[in-house]
């Protein structure tokens, strides 16, 4: 009978501290669904980007970012697009070799002495607009540049080489060039020498590209809410510009992963730059029609001095 009794209050205590725990994980998943509602907490950056390709009505959460975040993000999804398109293009140049290892199995031997050049290979490169020729072989002279112009016409970029001369088109100027006007004297050898130089030259290249399109991508950010302003207007939405640049920033997650994707296609695509803008307005269009279709705020005095409508019409973000 004792332990019947004993055994029937066991279960009893298990299942109270069942109860409990369950009421406990309860409580606790109320509270993070309001301290996210109330913006205490936030959604990683990452999570954020996955959201802002597909979920439209995100973009209301997005809004009660802290502009720092919102920088960050920007920060975070540029140099995601650098590495790809940057990053990626030199490490598979390189293949794992040093520049030094690099140059001595794909630069050949050569040598300008005396005013003329030594190669001690025929290379020729043509593609999309490109040409590049070095022949320095005695029965391989080059035409003068004048003589060659129907050829030069059908590219953009040339760079041609025989053992006495250079000849070199760039934005529709051609320019030639003797080795023995250059009083100048240059080996391969020579050339490994500026190899610790390079490695300084593709450290700060690499850093100058990498600001530049940080402040390209904000550029385009700024393009992309200018135009969302009068998509806002059509759509009879009021927000303030400031909503308008943050909603931007996240619209570029998507257009920027596509134009990732097309620079590595062997091909261009006409007015690309211009789909792509337009593909961020679109983002944004779709999200502020998630956002207008949000209950309004109820009547009173309107967050931020507003109309009383939706509480992005705020100035504070600007």
């Amino acid at each position: 009978m004792d332990s019947l009794y004993l055994n029937i209050r066991k279960e009893h205590e298990v299942r109270k501290t069942l109860f409990n725990i369950r009421k406990e994980h309860e409580v606790r998943k109320t509270l993070f669904k309001l301290r996210i509602e109330k913006g205490l907490l936030s959604m990683n950056i990452f999570k954020e980007m996955g959201l802002s390709i597909y979920s439209y009505k995100s973009y209301a959460e997005f809004l009660k970012n802290k502009k720092g975040k919102v920088f960050g993000f920007g920060v975070m999804l540029a140099a995601i697009y650098f590495l790809i398109t940057v990053g990626v293009p030199v490490v598979r140049f390189f293949g794992g070799e040093s520049i030094s290892s690099k140059i001595e199995n794909t630069v050949p031997d050569f040598e300008l002495s005396d005013g003329e050049l030594w190669v001690d290979d025929v290379f020729v490169y043509d593609y999309r607009g490109t040409y590049v020729e070095i022949d320095t072989d005695a029965r391989s002279v080059l035409r003068s540049a004048y003589d060659m112009q129907d050829f030069l016409d059908n590219y953009t970029q040339v760079i041609m080489m025989d053992s006495e001369k250079i000849i070199v088109k760039d934005k529709g100027q051609v320019q030639q060039y003797y080795f023995s006007e250059l009083n100048f004297e240059f080996s391969r050898s020579d050339l490994l020498l500026f190899v610790p130089y390079v490695y300084i030259f593709l450290a700060v290249f690499m850093v100058i590209a990498f600001l530049w399109m940080e402040i390209w991508f904000f550029a385009g950010v700024l393009v992309v809410a200018l135009i969302s302003m009068i998509v806002a207007s059509c759509m009879k939405v009021k927000i303030s510009f400031g909503k308008l640049y943050l909603l931007s920033v996240y619209s570029r997650t998507l257009p920027l992963i596509i134009k990732a994707a097309v620079s590595f296609l062997p091909f261009g695509i006409p007015f690309f730059y211009i789909i792509n803008i337009g593909l961020s307005v679109l983002i944004v269009g779709l999200a502020l029609q998630k956002i207008k279709q949000q209950p309004q705020a109820p009547a009173g005095p309107p967050y931020g001095g507003g109309t009383g409508n939706y509480p992005g019409n705020d100035f504070s973000w600007m």
